[in-house]
């Protein structure tokens, strides 16, 4: 097929948007934390829901990206390879960015829910010390999350041009 086929160029706008939804949804979670860290518990129970509805979208989205760009390197007629460094690089980095997902923000997330849900309503969250220490691990995964994703950005742009 090649990279100038029509069915490679919409699998790769496929991916870009993917890439869009499922990590832009992942860092505006953080927005919606934030609001939900200076509010009541009440409020917050509000936030976190939907923050978490939107999320369960983003993820799936993340995962779309792996995906896409398996099918993209498959279709591109050897102009990508497998074995090219930049690829490979950018497995490793989908696969510490999805850890990074899976292992701090979810986790974090989920125990400020059920933190949420067991606080009185007009309680602060910012003062429960339970919040505070998932909301500090959840700073770490978010953190970690967006530094990895520019490296992933880097390897994107400038890996095909210069590691192929």
């Amino acid at each position: 097929m090649g990279t100038t086929s029509v069915i490679y160029r919409i699998i790769l706008l496929l991916h870009i948007a993917a890439a869009i939804v499922g990590f832009g949804g992942v860092i505006a979670h953080g927005t919606y934390n934030a609001k939900a860290f200076a509010a009541k518990a009440g409020e917050a129970l509000t936030l976190l829901r939907t923050t978490k509805a939107v999320t369960n979208i983003a993820y799936n989205a993340v995962n779309g990206v792996l995906v896409l760009g398996i099918v993209l390197i498959a279709l591109s007629d050897g102009s990508w390879s497998f074995a090219a460094p930049w690829v490979s690089a950018a497995f490793v980095i989908w696969f510490i960015l999805v850890g990074v997902m899976h292992g701090l923000i979810r986790p974090a997330s989920r125990g400020l829910l059920e933190r949420a849900e067991a606080l009185d309503p007009e309680s602060s969250m910012s003062e429960d010390g339970e919040v505070m220490a998932l909301a500090k691990k959840l700073a770490l995964g978010e953190g970690l999350f967006q530094l990895f994703l520019v490296v992933a950005l880097v390897v994107m742009v400038w890996g095909p041009a210069s590691w192929n």
